[in-house]
C-alpha cells in the first residue's frame, strides 16, 4: 500500500472514529492505551514516576493475534506528551483486539518480525556494558482493557491499561564495610559461570539474533558468554554496619546492578563475582550447591561484607522488582 493510501486510509478512519460522528450505529471508537509497569517489578529506571518517559512499541491484531488489526498496525510508536498518543489512530469495531507491547521502541523495520504471538525484538546485550546505560527490556500482551479481569477490547472498551512487564533479571549488590580502610570505589563488576556450557547469554556473534517474543517476555536465541560485566560504575561504599535483611531498606541501599538474561545454570558454585574496589578485583563464588537460576522480573540482592582482606557473601535476597536506587539512571 502507497504511502499517500495509507494515509487517506488512516483519515478515513479517524474521521468515522470522532466523537458524535460514529458510523455504523456507534460501533467505532478510537483505541486509546494507558501503560503502568507491573507494580511488583518496578525498577528505578521505570518505576511509575518515570512512564511517561517511554517510548513503546505496540502492535494490534485481532483476538487471537494470528492477524493485524489493521494492515498499518504493526509497529505503532505510543509515547507521551501531556497525554498518551499512537503514532497512527487505530479505530476498534465489533472485532475483538489483542495489544502486543515492547519496550524499548524500534523504528528499524527489520528488528520487528512476526505477528502477535510469534512477534519478536531483537535485543542488544553486549557482554561489557556501562551499568547507567543498560536497557531494560520490557513486554506486554493483553486481550482485555484492564491488565487483570476487564471484558475484550473493542469498540466498547476502547481504553486499555497497558501493564508492561520485566523480561531480564535484576542482580543487585548491597556492600558493607568491616575493618576496611580504604575509601571503598567501586568501579566494576563481573559476573562468571565457568561451567562447560555457561548459563549467562549475551548478543549472537552469527545466525539469529539475540531476541524477545512479546507474547511472555520470552529470551530465545543468542550465544552462552563465559562472563559478563559492567564498568563505569563510580559508586562509594559508605555502610559500615551489616544492613540487616529488609527489603524495603536495602533496596535503597544497592551500590551496584546488572541486568541479566533470564539464566540457569548447573552448578551454583562456578558462578562467581568480580568486583573492583579501589583498583583492586575482589573474586568470590557463589554459596550453596546445586542448580542455580535467575528467573526473568526478578531481583537478586546479594549482601556483601568487605573486609582489608576478602569479600564475602552474607545473604542473598530474593524479592520483586520496586528498587529505589540513588544516583544517575540513563533512559533508553
Amino acid at each position: 500500500m502507497s504511502r499517500f493510501l495509507v494515509i487517506v486510509y488512516i483519515l478515513i478512519i479517524v474521521a468515522g472514529c470522532r466523537k458524535n460522528e460514529f458510523v455504523s450505529d456507534d460501533r467505532y471508537a478510537l483505541l486509546n492505551i494507558t501503560p503502568v509497569v507491573n507494580k511488583d517489578e518496578a525498577t528505578i529506571a521505570h518505576q511509575q514516576s518515570y512512564i511517561d518517559l517511554f517510548k513503546i512499541g505496540i502492535q494490534v491484531t485481532n483476538s487471537n493475534g494470528t492477524e493485524l488489526y489493521f494492515p498499518y498496525t504493526k509497529n505503532l510508536l505510543l509515547s507521551n506528551s501531556d497525554k498518551w498518543v499512537l503514532s497512527k489512530p487505530v479505530c476498534l469495531s465489533i472485532i475483538n483486539a489483542k495489544i502486543y507491547a515492547y519496550y524499548p521502541f524500534t523504528e528499524i523495520e527489520e528488528n520487528l518480525t512476526g505477528l502477535g504471538e510469534t512477534a519478536i525484538v531483537r535485543l542488544n546485550i553486549p557482554k561489557v556494558q556501562v551499568m547507567a546505560s543498560q536497557r531494560d527490556y520490557m513486554y506486554a500482551s493483553q486481550s482485555t482493557y484492564l491488565p487483570s479481569g476487564g471484558g475484550p477490547i473493542f469498540y466498547v472498551n476502547p481504553n486499555v491499561t497497558l501493564q508492561l512487564n520485566h523480561a531480564l533479571s535484576l542482580i543487585s549488590f548491597v556492600i558493607f564495610k568491616e575493618d576496611f580502610s580504604g575509601p571503598g570505589e567501586l568501579s566494576n563488576i563481573e559476573i562468571s559461570d565457568n561451567s562447560n556450557l555457561s548459563g549467562l547469554t549475551i548478543n549472537a556473534l552469527a545466525g539469529d539474533k539475540l531476541s524477545m517474543r512479546l507474547a511472555d517476555g520470552t529470551i530465545i536465541n543468542g550465544n552462552a558468554s563465559s562472563n559478563i560485566s559492567v564498568n563505569s560504575v563510580e559508586n562509594s561504599i559508605t555502610e559500615t554496619i551489616d544492613p540487616g535483611v529488609d527489603e524495603v531498606q536495602l533496596k535503597t541501599m544497592v551500590n551496584g546492578y546488572m541486568y541479566v538474561v533470564p539464566s540457569v545454570f548447573s552448578d551454583r558454585g562456578n558462578v562467581q563475582f568480580s568486583l573492583t574496589i579501589d583498583n583492586k578485583v575482589y573474586t568470590i563464588s557463589h554459596t550453596g550447591e546445586g542448580e542455580l537460576e535467575w528467573i526473568k522480573g526478578y531481583q537478586y540482592i546479594y549482601k556483601l561484607r568487605l573486609t582489608a582482606t576478602a569479600l564475602t557473601i552474607v545473604g542473598i535476597i530474593i524479592t520483586d522488582w520496586d528498587v529505589n536506587y540513588s544516583g544517575e539512571i540513563i533512559l533508553k
